[in-house]
């Protein structure tokens, strides 16, 4: 709700409900004393926001022009010249970065620290052209992420910690590309990132290496057995989605880790049933089934989320059933009988929508009766 509507909506509604009794008009004074508070401690914060983006855009626009101008005047400067000019100008963005955490300036300070990040992996790859070091690639990003990664760690900044989280992903994916196998070490890998972003209370930064995680999961099916490793990939996303279950329901006290290995799993299951159904052209009966199991998977999911208030794991349900009922018409299209499976399997899944808003707006009544007594 926009706050200027919900604050006229007060300015109707409280002196209303202070005739009726409802509310005394101190407490109609302190409400609207506290929405206004609120209001102001929310707008200061986008406002910080806007400053934080501008601030790290121009660093990566910075950032840009430098390696720009080095790399065209790079064969007319000596060598002991580039390295200092380009060690210097890292030394320089961190110095910078460090004087600005200490006055305050986080902001700011964060962006120096992404500069100097983006300088270093530069410097890299200009090194690594000058001396003629045409080794393995990917060990060059392997290098400008660890090198991320020290300064996210040390400064606890995080746009540098994300800047080494996509480096990773990279380095991993380029590994895999080469190789034309899984690659295992980007596990461990991933595992240190997160660990520095969970150090620095990054948040949304946790749960992007989480995603990461499952993509490298679900590639499994694609890359194990020919590309046919798609009931490993379901057994995995079961085991750690029952393992997020069984944390959240025993250890309440890490009932957020939980509930992050319950919605990892869920996703990684539903991604190796789709799979299965329409990557490895499932026969009827199979197709039938499969369905079958997702709708139920996903309604179940549904109805967890409501009964936990995860938000996140009841859309990632609808959004499997909206996933599987249009991936079901395409794939049955043009037949009577595939006609026929789709209305069916598509009608079972929305009553068993039907019977668990049923159960649920039963139970809430129950819950609100309870309370009255």
């Amino acid at each position: 709700m926009r706050t200027s509507y919900y604050r006229r909506r007060l300015e109707v509604d409280l002196p209303r409900w202070v005739e009726a009794g409802y509310v005394k008009p101190d407490g109609m004074r302190a409400i609207l004393s506290e929405f206004d508070q609120d209001a102001s401690v929310a707008g200061f914060n986008l406002s910080n926001r806007m400053v934080a983006m501008l601030s790290l855009l121009g660093a990566i626009l910075m950032g840009a022009g430098v390696v720009s101008f080095v790399a065209a005047n790079w064969q007319e400067m000596p060598r002991l010249l580039r390295l200092g000019l380009m060690g210097g100008c890292i030394w320089a963005a961190y110095g910078v970065g460090a004087l600005l955490f200490q006055r305050g300036l986080d902001v700011f300070a964060h962006s120096a620290v992404l500069f100097g990040s983006a300088l270093f992996g530069a410097s890299v790859m200009l090194v690594a052209q000058m001396y003629h070091l045409y080794g393995n690639p990917p060990d060059a990003v392997l290098l400008w992420a660890v090198g991320s990664l020290l300064a996210g760690l040390l400064f606890r900044s995080n746009p540098s910690a994300l800047l080494c989280l996509g480096l990773v992903c990279l380095w991993g994916s380029w590994e895999t590309q080469i190789g034309q196998g899984v690659f295992w070490w980007f596990v461990p890998a991933l595992g240190a990132v997160t660990a520095v972003l969970a150090h620095n209370a990054c948040g949304y930064g946790v749960k992007i290496a989480v995603a990461a995680l499952g993509v490298w999961i679900v590639s499994l099916g694609y890359i194990l057995d020919k590309g046919h490793a798609h009931l490993l990939v379901l057994a995995i996303g079961a085991a750690v989605a029952a393992g997020g279950v069984a944390v959240q329901q025993a250890v309440p006290r890490f009932s957020e880790a939980g509930r992050i290995m319950l919605l990892l799993g869920f996703a990684v299951a539903v991604a190796a049933l789709l799979a299965l159904q329409f990557v490895e052209n499932a026969n009827l009966v199979a197709l039938l089934v499969l369905a079958a199991i997702t709708i139920g998977i996903a309604i179940g999911a549904i109805a967890w989320g409501l009964r936990m208030n995860d938000l996140a794991l009841s859309r990632a349900g609808y959004g499997a059933f909206a996933i599987e009922v249009v991936g079901l018409f395409i794939k049955t299209v043009g037949s009577l009988i595939g006609s026929s499976l789709f209305f069916v399997v598509t009608g079972a899944g929305v009553i068993g929508l039907a019977v668990l808003a049923f159960w649920i707006n039963k139970r809430m009544g129950l819950i609100q009766a309870a309370k009255g007594d």
